[in-house]
């Protein structure tokens, strides 16, 4: 589905962010990132759990 798959391509997106404000020694962004792709990433298995099959 594609909602799915763009909700990973998010989590993918802000896991990369976060790593970046990790790198400029911003920890509570990163943090703040990494809780987004969380998000996104349990949005998608709850997707992928309720999605009907076929």
């Amino acid at each position: 589905m594609q909602y799915i798959a763009y909700l990973r391509e998010q989590a993918a997106t802000y896991h990369a962010l976060a790593q970046r404000w990790l790198k400029v020694h911003k920890p509570e962004k990163a943090q703040e990132c990494e809780d987004l792709a969380d998000t996104c990433e349990q949005a998608a298995e709850e997707i992928e759990d309720h999605a009907p099959a076929g």
